[in-house]
């Protein structure tokens, strides 16, 4: 130990004098690069495993929700097509029941423009009733259906009421 003090204390007063730089007894700038190469290639390789594990996450998100919203689509297919199957039935329930009300009192519904009106609005109730069997999700279709519904029976019911208003006079 006393070499290494002796050795020390040398370095010291070469400082303070400052006769000479303290100088390394071999070059250390080789390992020095080796170390700080080493570094990096070890953050690289950690950083590459970060963006893959990063990747491989985002890829698994996106298949998940793919998958769930095309099950989603499937499931709510048969859910859509039941909905406008019930609600077809049940304006044409309220068609029927229109009708028949009107017959009883004597309105036998035969003219031209009507029939024609009608059967333009009842073709228009099947091309939305279809294309919502493709689009269930469109809340815009499900609008139109309905007031193709009232559209309908506002008609039925204005024909009735002017054949009405003449039965009076």
């Amino acid at each position: 130990m006393s070499t290494a003090n002796e050795k020390l204390n040398q370095l010291v007063r070469a400082a303070a004098d400052g006769k000479q730089a303290p100088q390394p007894s071999k070059d250390l700038w080789q390992g020095i690069e080796h170390s700080i190469s080493r570094r990096e290639m070890r953050s690289n390789k950690w950083l590459n495993w970060v963006w893959a594990s990063a990747a491989c996450t985002v890829l698994a998100v996106g298949l998940v929700t793919f998958n769930s919203m095309q099950s989603t689509i499937h499931s709510a297919t048969p859910q859509a097509e039941l909905l406008l199957t019930m609600l077809n039935q049940q304006h044409d329930q309220q068609r029927q029941q229109l009708l028949i009300h009107y017959q009883t009192v004597g309105w036998n519904g035969q003219s031209n423009y009507l029939q024609q009106e009608l059967g333009q609005i009842r073709a228009s109730i099947k091309e939305v009733s279809a294309q919502l069997v493709q689009e269930p999700n469109n809340q815009q279709l499900w609008q139109l259906l309905q007031w193709l519904y009232n559209k309908e029976l506002e008609l039925l019911e204005s024909q009735f009421k002017v054949s009405d208003q003449l039965q009076q006079v």
